[in-house]
């Protein structure tokens, strides 16, 4: 299925680069256009967006079966949280929206649709017109991509959890983790190479006060803001948990009072045993839960989330001074 789907995204932008031939050739252009390496360029940025489509649709349809277990929904309710993940990942308008907002801000296509105007309606401009609104189609796609992930692991935290408590909480969040990893690798990258400027040395000033700096703050704020949900959460199971433990040793041992006051020696020996095992048992519970785990996450995913981010600024500054020689 993956080599058919790559397959089948392959011939279709082949097609779509094959439709610009009639139009150029109609203009007599056609050595031009058959020569024009920056076609070629988009097209491999178009197929890397299916590409990543694909693949984050597919991730997301294997991983939310993975996330049943630990939320606490009845099946009907959860098959309809599933299908809201997915119609949302699947969502056309969204990608129209954002590609509009593209060609209307940041394109050269209003310019061009002007030119259609005013030169008459030439068959290779109306192709290329046409081909620059398919590419930021794309581009709101690929963006929206990226969206849905981080909607996704949002959603997810605003789920009632049904999570057992223990040192080890943050390994039962490790998908929900990986995939705000993956998420954040291709935010950092695309903001990186939305800001590439000519190379210039870099002091510390000019990276505290860089707009790269602004975007990474949203950036690692908006990742980690559904696991603060989830700490929240968490935080608040482990009150509860604490509370009920303690209200339970306390009631034992009033219990335990009783017997030594009331009760003959004879009687309450059972008794007593039985109780101290259950108060015993309730000191280990509470130290467990003191150990607990509170937040989804650790220490290694802050810095691979912080590695990501510097490793993709300098990649782009990498980029900048080579394409600048």
């Amino acid at each position: 299925m993956f080599g058919q789907q790559m397959l089948a995204r392959f011939i279709f932008l082949f097609s779509v680069w094959l439709t610009g031939l009639l139009p150029y050739a109609y203009d007599g252009l056609l050595a031009s256009y058959i020569l024009n390496i920056r076609i070629f360029q988009i097209l491999g940025q178009a197929f890397i967006i299916l590409f990543g489509s694909y693949m984050v649709q597919r991730t997301l349809h294997e991983l939310i079966p993975k996330f049943r277990e630990m939320l606490k929904l009845d099946d009907l309710l959860f098959l309809r949280f599933s299908d809201k993940v997915e119609r949302y990942s699947y969502s056309f308008m969204p990608c129209l929206f954002i590609a509009l907002g593209f060609i209307f801000l940041a394109s050269d296509v209003p310019n061009q649709f002007q030119q259609v105007l005013s030169e008459g309606f030439k068959a290779h401009v109306i192709w290329t017109l046409s081909f620059n609104c398919f590419f930021y189609l794309l581009v709101g796609t690929a963006f929206w991509m990226f969206a849905s992930i981080w909607l996704t692991i949002f959603l997810i935290s605003r789920q009632p959890l049904n999570v057992d408590l223990s040192p080890k909480t943050t390994e039962k969040f490790r998908d929900l983790s990986m995939l705000a990893l993956w998420f954040s690798l291709f935010y950092f990258l695309a903001i990186s190479i939305a800001m590439v400027i000519p190379y210039t040395p870099l002091s510390l000033y000019k990276i505290i006060m860089s707009p790269y700096v602004f975007f990474i703050a949203i950036g690692i704020t908006g990742i980690l803001l559904p696991f603060y949900n989830i700490h929240l959460a968490l935080l608040k199971m482990k009150k509860q948990e604490l509370e009920r433990i303690e209200e339970e040793s306390t009631r034992l041992l009033r219990q335990l009072d009783d017997l030594f006051v009331r009760q003959p020696t004879s009687q309450r020996s059972d008794q007593t045993i039985a109780k101290m095992a259950h108060l015993f048992s309730l000191q280990i519970k509470e130290r467990r839960m003191k150990a607990a785990k509170e937040w989804p996450i650790d220490l290694g995913f802050l810095s691979k989330l912080v590695g990501l981010a510097i490793a993709a600024r300098a990649i782009i500054d990498i980029l900048t001074r080579y394409l600048s020689t």
